[in-house]
């Protein structure tokens, strides 16, 4: 069973969702990328992962009795919370304690300690505004980049981002992989992608062909 909330909105702009994940039989799911990456808290086991920035799908088995919680946040402001590269993520999933700044350790066994989902996820919402309470440097250009390409949907020329940012295009290319780990021409596919998909689920008018003209 998969459940999912939204966070409050004071940590809107910073966490897309918690979620939370339990099965009785083996499973096998696809993931799809959403231009977010997620902190996973296997609560069996006592460990976290992080599930870092993907660029095309991936097939995920999961035991059965598996009991999973996590925090998807979109890659733009995670790069700041890790002590490498966030490039060094992609498409893997990897250790929490490697990859996070000392100053966002975490002890997965501490949720355990709460019965409750809703008392579960408050814990993880006040863990997450202590992270953000914390200084860390943004590339505020393009973190203003990021948000233009998630408002447009991904449709947006390359060069028209750079004019519009007064700044050369292979400036641009450089800072932003540096800093999301991917191309934006990647980056803005996956919006796009990401776009399309809730446009298929909710639509029950439009035809595929429509939405595809629409996305781009």
């Amino acid at each position: 069973m998969y459940s999912e909330i939204k966070p409050p909105v004071n940590l809107s702009g910073i966490i897309d969702s918690f979620w939370m994940f339990s099965n009785i039989s083996s499973e096998q799911f696809k993931v799809l990328p959403d231009g977010c990456i997620d902190i996973i808290f296997d609560l069996n086991q006592n460990k976290s992962i992080i599930s870092g920035i993907m660029t095309g799908f991936q097939f995920r088995q999961l035991p059965a009795n598996s009991n999973l919680i996590g925090i998807r946040i979109p890659v733009e402001r995670f790069s700041g919370m890790i002590s490498v590269p966030i490039a060094e993520t992609r498409n893997l999933r990897v250790d929490y304690s490697q990859i996070m700044d000392n100053r966002y350790s975490f002890v997965p066994e501490q949720l355990n300690d709460f019965s409750s989902p809703n008392d579960k996820f408050l814990f993880l919402m006040s863990f997450i505004e202590k992270v953000t309470r914390q200084p860390k440097q943004s590339d505020e250009l393009i973190l203003s980049i990021v948000g233009l390409i998630r408002t447009l949907n991904g449709i947006i020329k390359v060069s028209c981002l750079a004019e519009s940012h007064n700044i050369s295009l292979r400036q641009l290319q450089r800072r932003f992989k540096n800093a999301i780990g991917l191309t934006i021409k990647e980056f803005s596919k996956i919006v796009r992608f990401s776009h399309t998909k809730s446009l298929i689920n909710a639509s029950n008018k439009k035809s595929l062909l429509q939405i595809a003209f629409e996305t781009g």
